[in-house]
């Protein structure tokens, strides 16, 4: 276990370092907004957390792992994690992917087109279903359907998280999906750099 270890955190810090990256190691979430944070029990752990910019844009990448209590025993689920910040301000807004090994459903399920409701469920807090239908448009859905996009994606405040549901564990694997990553920021940037929402009396914008 300490070797694979040594060779996660290798990769992790050389693909920090060949992007011009800080590579920040390992922190804890409480910091963190957002309904994957918010699962299972505790301050979940922010592992190889990288930060940085691509074109001009903050981000970062981490992996990040929690547990839920299934009868007697405990499962623990891992993910890799994508984010960007944009201009724009959004309320939680998560597209879960339904077959990944742990389903989210929160706030008001919103219903999507016939073609996409088998893989994808999307999410929003009542009275913001609109914003939400206006960043997951048909269009944008049809893309990441074509594309085999397997991921779930959370907006909240001005970040986009996106979910890539298992450890990644070689470089080439981590390049591969941080190229998927940037393939969405680049798809939706002018929409969300611009993107703004009223609140609605007090209606709650977390999910």
């Amino acid at each position: 276990m300490i070797t694979v270890n040594k060779v996660r955190d290798s990769f992790w810090k050389q693909f920090a370092e060949t992007n011009s990256w800080t590579y920040i190691g390992n922190t804890d979430a409480s910091g963190e907004s957002g309904v994957m944070f918010k699962q299972g029990s505790g301050v979940g752990v922010l592992e190889h957390l990288i930060a940085g910019s691509v074109d001009g844009r903050a981000m970062r990448l981490f992996q990040y792992q929690f547990s839920v209590k299934r009868g007697k025993d405990r499962e623990s689920f891992f993910y890799t994690v994508f984010s960007f910040k944009f201009k724009g301000s959004f309320p939680d807004v998560y597209l879960n992917n339904k077959h990944n090994a742990y389903s989210i459903s929160v706030g008001e399920e919103i219903p999507l087109p016939v073609e996409f409701e088998k893989q994808f469920s999307l999410s929003a807090p009542k009275e913001y279903e609109v914003e939400a239908l206006e960043i997951f448009t048909p269009e944008v859905l049809a893309k990441l359907l074509d594309g085999g996009f397997t991921h779930d994606v959370e907006f909240i405040g001005q970040e986009m998280h996106l979910f890539v549901d298992g450890y990644i564990d070689s470089l080439a694997k981590l390049k591969e999906e941080f190229g998927r990553a940037v393939a969405l920021e680049k798809l939706l940037e002018v929409k969300l750099d611009r993107f703004k929402f009223d609140q609605v009396g007090n209606m709650p914008t977390t999910l």
